[in-house]
């Protein structure tokens, strides 16, 4: 008779606590066929949210016979959905950029016509550089004015300081 020989260590799988499982953990379990965006998990070929605190939801999205379809006839371009969230980070982001170009150029002194040669460059090396209107008049009208009344405040605040 053979004895059972003991392993050096007890495999034991860990469980992960459920403040550790988010969304995104799930779309890293699943990088082929699920993303995170805004705290939910969407399916890339259905284009729909998956319930993603359970491991054996998101096993059984992926044998359905409508996920495989899906699958079987995705293209390359679609794009992936997003949510409001996410989206309105993004526009905040690029508001941002611009209103903080329009500063930079502001006190440097650099006239916002210059924005055409140094539009290309931003584009390639910046990632909110193609937030940049593609002429200078809108930053002239929009946002100039912005961070006109901003500095002015910012002068009024230091000399009523002093």
């Amino acid at each position: 008779m053979s004895k059972r020989v003991a392993p050096d260590k007890p495999t034991v799988a860990k469980k992960l606590r459920n403040s550790q499982l988010t969304a995104k953990y799930r779309a890293e379990q699943y990088p082929n066929d699920y993303y995170e965006s805004g705290q939910q998990l969407f399916c890339k070929f259905c284009q729909h949210t998956i319930d993603w605190t359970r491991k054996d939801i998101c096993n059984d999205h992926l044998k359905s016979k409508v996920h495989l379809k899906n699958k079987a006839k995705s293209t390359a371009g679609k794009s992936l959905q997003v949510t409001i969230e996410a989206m309105t980070q993004s526009i905040d982001a690029r508001r941002e950029f611009v209103e903080d170009f329009v500063a930079m150029c502001a006190e440097a002194d650099i006239p916002l016509e210059k924005m055409k040669r140094i539009r290309p460059f931003l584009v390639k090396h910046c990632k909110q550089g193609g937030a940049l209107p593609e002429n200078a008049s809108s930053l002239r009208e929009t946002h100039l004015p912005r961070q006109f009344n901003t500095m002015l405040n910012m002068s009024t605040c230091t000399r009523s300081s002093s």
